[in-house]
C-alpha cells in the first residue's frame, strides 16, 4: 500500500482519519487533563451523523452510577439498518465489539446483515468515563487499539473510473473494546 497519487486533482488524494482519532486528540492536545482537572468526569460524545442526539441526563445519571468507563447507545435494527455498523460480543474474551459492514469479509455478509442475529446498532452516542479514559491511555502508551478500517473507494468517490483506493480509519465506537468496564444501553 501507498498513499494516493492524483494529480487531476491533489485534493482528492486526502481523506478523512474517521472519528477514532477523538481519543488521541483528547490526549495530545491537552485537553483530556483540562477536563479533568475542571472537574468534569463524563463526556457524552455524538457523532455528526446522528443528527437527533441529545444528551439525556436520566442517562448521564445512569452511567454515572453504572461505574463504567464506557458506554454505547444502541437502537434495534431492522431491515433498513442491514449495513451499518452493529453491537457483537467477541467469542475469545467475552467483550463488546463493533463491527462496520468495510470490516466484514465479503463471504460473512449475509451473517453481518442477519438482524435477528445481531439485534442492536450503534448510534455514535457515546458515553466515557475521563478518568478512566486516561488511565487506559496513559495504559496504553496514549492511544486505544482501535481496529482499522479499510473502506474500499475510488480516489474520486463521484467518479467510479478514478483509481480503485483505500481510505483508511478508525471509530470512536470501536473503542468499547478497549476498555474493562464498559457496556451498552438501548434507546427508543
Amino acid at each position: 500500500m501507498a498513499p494516493a497519487s492524483f494529480s487531476e486533482d491533489p485534493e482528492l488524494e486526502w481523506c478523512p482519519p474517521g472519528h477514532g482519532d477523538i481519543y488521541p486528540s483528547l490526549l495530545g492536545s491537552g485537553m483530556l487533563s483540562q477536563l479533568i482537572d475542571d472537574g468534569i468526569k463524563y463526556l457524552f460524545v455524538s457523532n455528526s451523523d446522528n443528527l437527533g442526539a441529545t444528551l439525556d441526563l436520566q442517562l448521564l445519571h445512569y452511567f454515572a452510577g453504572s461505574g463504567k468507563a464506557f458506554m454505547m447507545e444502541v437502537c434495534e435494527r431492522t431491515a433498513a439498518d442491514k449495513k451499518g455498523g452493529h453491537l457483537a460480543r467477541r467469542k475469545s474474551d467475552g467483550k463488546f465489539t463493533l463491527r462496520e459492514s468495510a470490516m466484514c469479509p465479503d463471504a460473512d455478509k449475509g451473517s453481518f446483515e442477519d438482524v435477528s442475529r445481531h439485534k442492536y446498532f450503534n448510534t455514535n452516542n457515546l458515553w466515557v468515563n475521563l478518568p478512566m479514559l486516561k488511565a487506559t491511555l496513559d495504559g496504553s502508551g496514549g492511544a486505544l487499539a482501535l481496529p482499522l478500517i479499510k473502506n474500499k473507494k475510488t480516489v474520486n468517490p463521484r467518479d467510479s473510473s478514478t483509481p480503485a483506493v483505500f481510505q483508511l480509519e478508525t471509530a470512536m465506537g470501536s473503542a468499547i473494546e478497549c476498555f474493562e468496564s464498559a457496556g451498552a444501553v438501548v434507546v427508543p
